[in-house]
């Protein structure tokens, strides 16, 4: 299986399907749309010299033949890939904070984002700490790339958060096992490849600790990211009055 084929299977079908609730609930709450909009452009800009550091010292390839073309050091369908999750997940927070009546509730709670902050700090060194090993150089570089923008959410947002993903986390682990799953295959069908060198070694079959890593927290942000428009109040976005 390509790359591009991979989207066609696992990818478009799943955005498709989301969509159609997701479509609906843009349509009614258009900050949805522009908190979706943002957190794609946000994804590229983040990821893009992430992902083309990883490729370019060898911490992941591709397959020989399974893609079409290298922008850099990555292929198109990588970049399309950063797209597609974060759209993905935004379509399935929408869905699960629609199913317990959030999205119009600005009401933040009595929990203070701001308090966690020294804990980020904390775990920013730590992680920074493991990209000197190289058994954990690839976990390592992960949680650096991750912490800062979950913290920045944390900072801001926290008195939202904690209820609201409470409500979220059973639709966001369900998207998380389908791409993990997804990962695997593509992982056992040679489509990419990740270093042995640069990870703990550590799989669940054919998935690695470390892409597991990856899906929980790339999820995890996209969905805080969604949660915090939603929770905005209506008064102070012109485009629902």
């Amino acid at each position: 299986m390509s790359y591009l084929q991979f989207h066609l299977v696992f990818l478009l079908p799943a955005l498709a399907l989301a969509a159609l609730p997701a479509g609906r609930l843009v349509r009614e709450h258009p900050r949805l749309g522009v908190g979706t909009g943002v957190l794609v452009i946000l994804a590229y800009l983040w990821t893009t010299p992430w992902d083309n550091y990883l490729v370019a010292t060898d911490v992941w390839g591709y397959g020989e033949g399974r893609v079409l073309a290298t922008i850099g050091y990555v292929p198109v369908e990588e970049y399309a890939f950063f797209g597609l999750q974060t759209l993905l997940a935004s379509a399935v927070t929408m869905i699960a904070l629609d199913r317990r009546g959030l999205i119009d509730r600005a009401e933040p709670t009595e929990r203070a984002g701001r308090r966690t902050m020294l804990w980020w700090l904390a775990a920013g060194i730590g992680a920074a700490a493991l990209t000197l090993a190289d058994t954990t150089r690839y976990l390592g570089l992960i949680l650096v790339w991750i912490i800062p923008p979950l913290a920045v959410q944390w900072w801001y947002g926290g008195r939202w958060l904690a209820e609201r993903l409470t409500a979220v986390w059973p639709w966001l682990a369900g998207l998380t096992l389908y791409l993990w799953i997804a990962d695997g295959y593509a992982i056992a069908d040679g489509i990419w490849s990740i270093s042995t060198a640069y990870t703990t070694g550590i799989r669940f079959g054919p998935l690695p600790l470390e892409e597991a890593t990856f899906f929980l927290v790339t999820n995890l942000v996209v969905a805080q990211g969604l949660i915090l428009f939603a929770s905005l109040r209506r008064e102070a976005l012109t485009w629902d009055r």
